[in-house]
């Protein structure tokens, strides 16, 4: 625009028109000028749009996970976080709330059955298209400035620090390994005990099906007492994780 105003007043001869061309010009160039700075901190000619997403949660942990849980790291001094969380849809995947926008994230737990997360993207865009040609070329047409991501869970989800999952895997693989000493110790008792009931029920069992029975035996008590066991390890586990997430 300036070269052709140069070129324009170049070629007008009168200085009677081209004193009033030149201010003209020199008027619309700033009005230009202060357009884009207004454009720049009010966002002058734009208006904001929103759209919405919605997704089914799965647990970080894993899709068959006893444990329902999304987990966050913070960042700085504690107050920005960004979550980590799966969807049903790619449910081995882990995705993270945006960190390169203004982001609001929210947690509300729910008397609800299906756990989501909703994403909405606020992005601005031109008001019309007089707006959308005075502003051409600078790439602002849909540009977001701000997420906001509302995690709806039931009241037994889990929303943990990486920090908090990590103390609580550490406790796990303890649990666990209390756990296989506890089988070791109670599992041939429990085997005895069932392997007498079948033997009075059935007398005439030969070696090879008190081999095989004893087997099937084995392989079922062993399931039922490991079960056992880690539902224990987790009603003692749950109550502090509850107390400690979000």
């Amino acid at each position: 625009m300036v070269l052709f105003a140069i070129t324009f007043i170049g070629l007008v001869k009168k200085p009677k028109l081209r004193y009033p061309i030149s201010i003209f010009f020199l008027l619309l160039a700033g009005a230009c000028s202060i357009s884009l700075m207004l454009n720049d901190s009010h966002h002058l000619g734009m208006k904001s749009i929103t759209e919405t997403q919605t997704k089914t949660l799965v647990s970080t942990t894993g899709k068959n996970s006893p444990l329902k849980l999304t987990v966050y790291k913070s960042l700085g001094n504690g107050k920005e976080k960004v979550f980590v969380y799966r969807t049903a849809d790619q449910p081995n995947k882990n995705e993270k709330t945006q960190i390169d926008y203004d982001v609001t994230t929210k947690v509300e737990h729910r008397n609800v059955q299906t756990p989501q997360v909703i994403i909405q993207r606020s992005r601005y865009t031109y008001q019309n298209d007089f707006w959308k040609i005075m502003f051409a070329g600078l790439g602002l047409n849909k540009e977001t400035y701000h997420y906001t991501y509302t995690f709806k869970v039931p009241q037994n989800w889990l929303v943990l620090s990486t920090s908090q999952l990590q103390a609580m895997k550490n406790q796990e693989t303890a649990a666990k390994a209390q756990i296989k000493d506890q089988v070791k110790t109670q599992l041939p008792n429990l085997v005895k005990s069932q392997m007498m009931k079948e033997s009075q029920k059935n007398p005439t069992m030969n070696d090879q099906q008190k081999a095989q029975l004893e087997k099937q035996i084995t392989a079922q008590q062993e399931k039922q007492l490991v079960d056992k066991l880690e539902q224990q390890m987790m009603s003692k586990l749950m109550p502090q994780l509850e107390k400690e997430s979000l």
